[in-house]
């Protein structure tokens, strides 16, 4: 036997309070026709999503190649019970030192995820010894949940 569920999809306040309640999604891109989609932490920043992304490998090559991104976030309890988020939108590295510093801060505010201070990390992305923070400027959001 199948079971159908049904969905309604969530208001835009609603899907950015879903989103802001999380701190993993799933980051996809696209090179050459060639989907690529990593797990990464995240944190809500008004109009955009903010990853940091410690090495410098396949997601730097793709994010040169297409600024073209997708995020999908998640909270999956159940068959019935569940909430997901897709934001679209265009991703670029966060290079000006300033807006590097304040994003740095917000990420470790939001999602503790850097060894060191803020201003260590920026050094370090800077450098070139680890990859980078990108951002994601929100150019649509939209989330469903399950319903009965």
């Amino acid at each position: 036997m199948f079971y159908v569920t049904s969905m309604q999809e969530l208001a835009n306040d609603e899907a950015v309070a879903f989103v802001k309640t999380k701190k993993y999604g799933n980051l996809a891109l696209c090179k050459s026709n060639q989907p690529y989609s990593i797990p990464i932490a995240y944190t809500h920043a008004d109009t955009a999503i903010l990853l940091y992304q410690h090495s410098r490998g396949r997601t730097l090559e793709y994010l040169e190649a297409n600024q073209r991104a997708c995020f999908e976030i998640h909270d999956i309890k159940g068959f019935k019970d569940w909430k997901s988020a897709i934001i679209e939108g265009w991703i670029s590295r966060v290079t000006d030192p300033a807006e590097l510093r304040e994003s740095l801060k917000t990420i470790e505010k939001n999602i503790n995820l850097m060894d060191g201070s803020y201003e260590e990390t920026a050094r370090a992305i800077t450098s070139g010894r680890v990859g980078g923070v990108y951002k994601i400027l929100i150019e649509k959001l939209s989330a469903v949940q399950s319903s009965e």
